[in-house]
């Protein structure tokens, strides 16, 4: 099925509408643009029109109310300013007339204009003609006066009342004018009087008559005005006539305008409603997706594919849902993961022992933890953002040290700052104190570098004890297979030296010479066992025993093995604590120690013993330190690293063995204990056993070498098989074993057993040593002869390796019978026991 792209819809949607609504302005537009043409017509024509022709008619009437103003001017000057007036009005008249579009209408008002013009020139004309005869009436006035005043005596009553009436004429024309032509009638008037009174009356009758037709004009200017307006009224009609019809036009067009506005509307409503609905749908499909992702994304990762079926990009976005889930899913676990990290990080930046700082490219700090303050004692005050390298370095090498390389070579931090931006670097840095504190610098990608502090004191003292330890167990498993070795050597020479001892006839001095040759292998096993005690390879018989009880015991000894010029205390704070120990050996070792202390104490001294109840060094084990201190002349630091070490010895050659304190370390070691020796070089040296104390009390027993022989029970002349690969040392064990009456039968290898217990002769006794020179050993031999169902013989094994070495080695069982060696016959004559 082929996708419908939603943005195609939305596209197809938005087109139609486009074009509808395009369609729709370009009506409105139109409509728009004819009501526009019209009025613009009708402003263009009619608006000028009617401004123009009432401003014209306002104007004409003004004229007309101001002409009355002009006819009764007083003044010349006054007649001459409305004169001017009037014709500036005139003049604009005729402009605004000018104006007019409307031909006709404008020739009709130019024509009445010139008309108003006439008339208005006229009334001027007639007020100015009046201001003249006024004023000539005044001079006469003037002269009447003055001959009044010199004819005052000689006149007549009538001469001087007519003289009267002329100056009442002057005054008041219109009530004398009547009465003085009476006057004249009756009276006879000088000449003089005469023609002033002539010129008087024709003035008045000019004035009359002046003023008759000033009224005309102003009657007919008002007609005129009349006129003009009742014109003007007729031509606004008429316009307003053509804006009526006008304005029907453009409502006929605005509503076909709306008819088709209206039509274009409903179609837009209904693909607004069909765009409405599909945007619901989509709105409503979105929404379930959104809600759903929403849910995802504040870690619902329950959520599940929303129920949309489109075939759109909705719809794959629904499918692709499943996806993102998963991806979400992912990374919230991976967000997850992130914060623990950043907050272990964190945990760990701010309480990690070892020292952090990052400087800039520009050598300047930027960070650091606690665990750098506390490694160089600074406080956070003395250290800020920004501040330089070598204040920081000032701030950490106020103490005196030195700086070495991993092959203890000095180096110069001019060279490792000048180096850390480009290579990792390390160094150590060793304080007069004798902290040893390593720096690992490495740089950034972005610049600078971040370096590492590591305090290294308490590792160099650890790595220092573990070469040590190591070195002992090397020299430990050396002197143990010499051991061994030697064992054998003095198993053959002692059992020689016996069976030589016990022939006869012997001299006096063949009697003596084999004596101090057995005295001699006696020191020899001594020593054999001495060497063994060191690689903690010797044969213990350890006991329940009361720490403080044995030291008191052997305080007599103690005091008579160094001597009256050496002072012996003791301070025992251990009344009830016991130790599971091999109480001989730690006799001893303390012996041995007391020796040690007064060979340090040639002219006289202090030597002390002191227990106190503690637990092992670097343990919570339960412990009683015996200590050892003596006020002789201590041990220089290059002897005390060497001291444990067998055959070391710095008394004269023949002096010592070098074996006592390689003895004590073997035992205190094998009894699961700690050693610890300090000194002070010239004052004093110290010498502390830790032995762990027995938590659960043992009843003591006293075990000695004879108790921890086995027995056999054997028939007399006994067939023994005997199995050694040392020739030496397999004759004269199977000489012993002829003396004691048995029959010996000899192999060098167990490979050879097996093949002769395929004979009609089996063995009562099989004797056969642990380490042999085949591929089985003695213990594989005798597990393997256990399991013959035929054969009821029994078996002893011989070894100079302990018990616990050969269980854990050799798989020795508790129930295999074992015969320690080196032995002598008398200790062979107690394990077979004959019948």
């Amino acid at each position: 099925m082929r996708l419908v792209s939603i943005r195609q819809k939305a596209s197809l949607i938005i087109f139609i509408i486009a074009v509808v609504a395009a369609f729709m302005v370009a009506i409105g537009w139109q409509s728009m643009r004819i009501s526009e043409a019209s009025l613009s017509e009708f402003e263009a024509q009619t608006l000028p029109e009617i401004s123009t022709a009432l401003t014209l008619a306002e104007s004409v009437a003004q004229l007309a109310a101001a002409a009355p103003y002009t006819a009764g001017s007083a003044r010349p000057f006054q007649l001459q300013a409305e004169s001017e007036r009037l014709n500036r009005r005139i003049q604009e008249l005729r402009g605004v007339a000018d104006n007019l579009n409307n031909r006709d209408f404008r020739q009709q008002i130019a024509g009445r204009l010139d008309g108003f013009e006439a008339t208005l020139t006229e009334l001027v004309a007639l007020v100015r003609e009046e201001l003249y005869i006024r004023e000539d009436s005044l001079a006469q006035q003037f002269a009447i006066r003055q001959l009044m005043q010199q004819n005052l005596a000689d006149e007549t009553v009538s001469q001087q009342q007519l003289l009267t009436w002329l100056l009442q004429l002057i005054e008041a024309p219109g009530e004398v004018a009547q009465s003085m032509a009476q006057t004249f009638a009756l009276a006879q008037a000088s000449p003089q009087v005469a023609d002033i009174a002539d010129n008087l009356l024709q003035a008045q009758a000019r004035l009359n008559a002046i003023e008759q037709r000033k009224n005309y004009l102003l009657i007919s200017l008002r007609a005129k005005s009349e006129q003009l307006s009742a014109q003007v009224s007729e031509f606004v009609g008429t316009l307003q006539r053509q804006v009526s019809r006008q304005r029907a036009d453009v409502a006929q067009v605005v509503a076909t305008g709306q008819v088709w506005l209206v039509g274009i509307a409903l179609f837009l409503i209904l693909g607004l409603t069909r765009l409405y609905r599909s945007s619901r749908r989509m709105t409503r499909d979105l929404e379930a997706v959104t809600h759903d992702m929403k849910e995802l994304s504040l870690g619902q990762v329950d959520s599940r594919r929303p129920q949309v079926k489109r075939n759109d990009e909705i719809g794959t976005l629904a499918d692709a849902f499943e996806v993102f889930r998963r991806d979400a899913i992912r990374r919230l676990e991976v967000s997850a993961e992130l914060g623990e990290q950043k907050r272990l990080l964190e945990t760990i930046f701010d309480n990690m022992n070892d020292g952090l700082s990052v400087f800039s490219e520009q050598g300047q700090l930027i960070a650091w933890n606690k665990g750098y303050e506390a490694l160089f004692d600074l406080s956070s005050s003395q250290l800020y953002r920004g501040m330089p390298i070598s204040a920081v370095q000032q701030l950490i090498t106020q103490r005196s040290h030195k700086n070495l390389n991993l092959e203890n070579q000095q180096v110069e931090m001019d060279e490792i700052n000048a180096s850390r931006h480009q290579r990792s670097q390390s160094f150590e840095r060793h304080f007069a104190s004798g902290k040893v504190i390593e720096f690992r610098s490495k740089p950034m990608p972005e610049g600078g570098f971040v370096t590492l502090y590591t305090d290294l004191t308490e590792r160099k003292s650890v790595e220092s004890q573990l070469r040590q330890a190591q070195k002992m167990e090397v020299l430990g498993q050396l002197t143990g297979g010499v051991a061994h070795d030697f064992n054998n050597l003095l198993a053959a020479i002692m059992g020689n030296l016996q069976m030589l001892s016990d022939s006869s006839p012997q001299t006096d001095d063949q009697r003596r010479y084999v004596e101090r040759a057995l005295a001699v292998a006696e020191k020899s096993s001594s020593l054999v066992h001495r060497l063994l005690a060191f690689s903690r390879r010797q044969q213990l018989f350890p006991e329940a025993t009361h720490i403080d009880d044995l030291i008191e015991g052997m305080l007599d000894l103690v005091e008579y093995s160094v001597g009256n010029h050496i002072l012996v205390s003791v301070d025992l704070n251990c009344p009830d604590e016991h130790c599971l120990i091999d109480p001989s050996q730690l006799e001893n070792a303390l012996l041995n120690l007391s020796l040690n202390s007064a060979a340090a104490m040639e002219r006289g001294g202090a030597l002390s013993f002191s227990t106190k109840r503690t637990t092992l060094p670097e343990s919570d084990t339960a412990a009683v330190r015996i200590k050892v201190e003596d006020s002789g002349h201590g041990i220089s630091e290059e002897v005390l690293a060497r001291i444990f070490e067998p055959f070391f010895t710095t008394k004269p050659v023949g002096k010592g063995s070098g074996l006592g304190l390689s003895m004590i370390y073997g035992f205190v070691k094998q009894s699961g204990g700690e050693i610890r020796v300090t000194s002070q070089q010239g004052e004093w040296t110290k010498v502390c056993l830790f032995l762990p104390i027995l938590t659960q009390p043992l009843t003591p027993r006293k075990l000695s070498k004879w108790d921890n022989l086995p027995t056999l029970t054997v028939p007399h002349e006994a067939l023994v098989w005997l199995v050694e690969d040392d020739p030496s040392v397999c004759q004269v064990i199977a000489e012993q074993l002829q003396q004691l009456g048995c029959i010996v039968q000899t192999f060098d290898q167990a490979e050879q057993v097996l093949n002769a217990f395929a004979g009609p002769f089996l063995p009562d006794v099989l004797v056969s040593d642990v380490n042999l020179a085949g591929e089985l050993n003695g213990v594989a031999l005798a597990h393997q002869l256990q399991e013959f169902d035929t054969w009821g013989g029994q078996i002893l094994l011989m070894s100079g390796l302990p018990r616990s070495e050969l269980r854990q080695h050799y798989d020795l069982r508790d129930s295999d019978v074992l015969l320690p060696k080196p032995f002598t016959i008398n200790e062979l004559e107690k394990v077979f026991q004959f019948e």
